[in-house]
């Protein structure tokens, strides 16, 4: 049985220069719990991981708002000695494969339990941890990156129509910005804009992704606007185990919902999660953690289809 999934993205890129670049889950909880916290990681090649509980063991996920499902490494699967599941297909950022499941009775996060679980497997040496936690979890709630006390809420999303999605001001420096996005064919993927050297792009946010990626339109227009520049090359490694080669640049300005980040580094290269998403075409701009972290908070509010991105507190990098 093969099952179309959206792309899990995580992407473990490694830069080859010197200096360096559908069993869905069930939620068990009651839609009125309030907000519920753990710790934030941030120490998995800048990624974001937290801890979850599988009956008596705890393992370490990497949350990846770019993937559609959760995800499992061959090591924990075995050790846990989880029942087979379906073959499915999983696309990744750099291609697609038929990948075995594991089925999960029950694990719980941020004190949410979740069942029933159909997790694609993957070898740990492509992972490099325990696991990814999915849309097919994080998708009914209203997910709180909370960087400046390395921590992740996740509480019931306030819906569709909301006026008061987000309160200015809490824990930012500035009000809090938010805007209205878009959800994807797939439903569960929120898309919004950025604007890169004065160059509108659509963009989402993944991340489980180590890096920014944006399409060759994107390059075009930007090159085309600005003047064609030389850049070196780097090898990208998707967690289906497929790579391509990117070219390494850069933008000057990178604005996120009226927060510009300046100096920003940026990967090009066509990925295969921008032909199923559709976003060949069109500038197109996969949001990694090395921008995200750039914020003391990024909120993804699911149900009310809201992106919302707090106080820069990171400087852009130097040119030099």
């Amino acid at each position: 049985m093969c099952i179309a999934s959206v792309p899990d993205r995580r992407a473990l890129l490694t830069l080859l220069l010197a200096t360096g670049v559908l069993g869905l889950a069930r939620p068990l909880c009651a839609q009125n719990e309030p907000e519920a916290e753990a710790r934030l990681l941030t120490n998995l090649l800048t990624r974001m991981a937290v801890e979850v509980e599988l009956g008596r063991r705890r393992a370490l996920f990497v949350i990846d708002t770019g993937a559609e499902r959760t995800s499992i490494s061959d090591r924990l699967a075995a050790e846990l000695k989880l029942a087979a599941g379906p073959l499915v297909r999983v696309h990744g950022i750099t291609g697609s494969v038929l990948a075995p499941t594991a089925r999960l009775p029950q694990f719980s996060f941020s004190q949410r339990r979740f069942a029933d679980l159909i997790l694609p497997i993957f070898p740990y040496a492509l992972l490099r941890t325990d696991g990814l936690l999915g849309l097919d979890a994080l998708s009914r709630f209203r997910l709180t990156l909370d960087f400046h006390n390395r921590r992740v809420l996740l509480a019931p999303s306030y819906g569709p129509g909301s006026t008061s999605v987000f309160a200015e001001g809490r824990a930012s420096r500035l009000p809090f910005v938010e805007s209205l996005v878009q959800e994807n064919l797939f439903q569960r993927l929120l898309i919004s804009r950025v604007v890169a050297d004065g160059v509108e792009a659509v963009a989402f946010i993944d991340t489980g992704a180590q890096y920014s990626i944006g399409n060759h339109a994107l390059m075009r227009t930007l090159d085309a606007r600005l003047g064609r520049v030389d850049r070196p090359q780097a090898r990208v490694y998707g967690v289906t185990g497929q790579s391509l080669m990117a070219e390494v640049g850069q933008v000057s300005s990178l604005q996120l919902h009226q927060r510009d980040l300046g100096l920003t580094p940026l990967l090009f290269a066509d990925l295969h999660a921008f032909h199923i998403l559709g976003l060949i075409e069109p500038p197109a701009l996969l949001l990694g953690a090395d921008v995200l972290t750039r914020f003391d908070r990024v909120v993804l509010d699911y149900g009310a289809r809201r992106i919302g991105f707090g106080s820069v507190t990171r400087r852009p990098p130097s040119s030099a």
